[in-house]
């Protein structure tokens, strides 16, 4: 059996909580970079124009910094699942080990996209490969954070499922919101709260089509916890959470009506990723003794 020890379980949650923050920096940076057009400064990889210190210019360091930190954050996820691996048994080992695999796939479709990017991804495929980096990213930010709630030990789990159900609706939201970003699909709808001057568009174009849906989509986030609000004020119960939850949604919201009305500025952007990716990460905490229909209290294995 594996020896307890207070000891290693400290250090796990301190490390766990730098990997998630770490990792959480990473996506904001990344969205930064791809925003800002540095996503293919470097034309090379793993190295960045043949050098650990490419030329000095601001998209190559946007870019260079970004793998920087990518391969530090890196360094802290091995470093959490030895820990992890040392102390625990069942769902922490499993819940790392789908990390790990994970981020062996960010890294290789990183290479990909750096060394075929252009001109042989386009329409589709191009959509698919890029949108897939960062969704693979938003899985191991969520592994991460399930499993630092599993070594947290805290039972409460608020609202009797209904973090649960508003983190799947959220998530679904954020795949959408990127496949949108990633298609060029973010001024398919060029005004709010109409679309195109119609409260209904005409579906002849997919872009169109789909920031329709997502629209729809962040409007069904925000009833949902408009509801969970009123429901934890009747019952005087959550009430801080529930309400920081609501808050956290209004402000995503209100990022991605600004990005629409500025005609995409670059610091609605990433203040819309920047709350998306916080927004996705709290819920998982939050919801996950739901989720996985247990308690977490588990105690390191004697």
């Amino acid at each position: 059996m594996v020896k307890s020890n207070a000891t290693i379980e400290k250090r796990s949650w301190y490390i766990l909580a730098l990997t998630v923050f770490m990792t959480y920096l990473l996506m904001v940076m990344g969205t930064f970079v791809t925003s800002t057009g540095s996503g293919l400064a470097c034309p090379d990889w793993p190295l960045c124009y043949g050098s650990v210190s490419p030329p000095a210019r601001m998209a190559i360091w946007f870019e260079w910094g970004h793998r920087l930190l990518g391969g530090f954050t890196g360094i802290l996820i091995l470093w959490s699942t030895y820990l992890v691996w040392k102390g625990y048994t069942g769902l922490p080992r499993r819940l790392t080990f789908a990390v790990l695999a994970l981020l062996a796939s960010a890294v290789l479709l990183g290479g990909v996209i750096v060394r075929i990017e252009a001109p042989l991804l386009t329409g589709f495929i191009h959509t698919l490969v890029i949108s897939s980096h960062l969704i693979i990213a938003t899985l191991v930010l969520i592994c991460l954070v399930f499993t630092l709630r599993y070594v947290a030990r805290s039972n409460e789990a608020g609202s009797k499922g209904s973090f649960g159900f508003l983190f799947i609706a959220v998530y679904a939201q954020i795949v959408l919101g990127i496949l949108v970003r990633y298609s060029g699909a973010s001024l398919a709808c060029a005004d709010f709260p109409l679309c195109n001057g119609a409260l209904v568009p005409s579906f002849d174009n997919n872009a169109v089509i789909l920031q329709f849906i997502h629209r729809l989509g962040a409007f069904f986030v925000f009833s949902t916890a408009l509801v969970m609000l009123y429901k934890a004020i009747r019952a005087k119960a959550d009430i801080s959470v529930v309400a920081f939850t609501f808050c956290l949604i209004v402000s995503q919201a209100a990022f991605g009506i600004l990005i629409v009305l500025s005609g995409m500025y670059l610091p609605f952007i990433i203040g819309h990723g920047a709350i998306g990716f916080f927004l996705l990460g709290w819920l998982a905490y939050r919801s996950m003794p739901t989720l996985f229909n247990q308690r977490v209290s588990a105690r390191m294995e004697a």
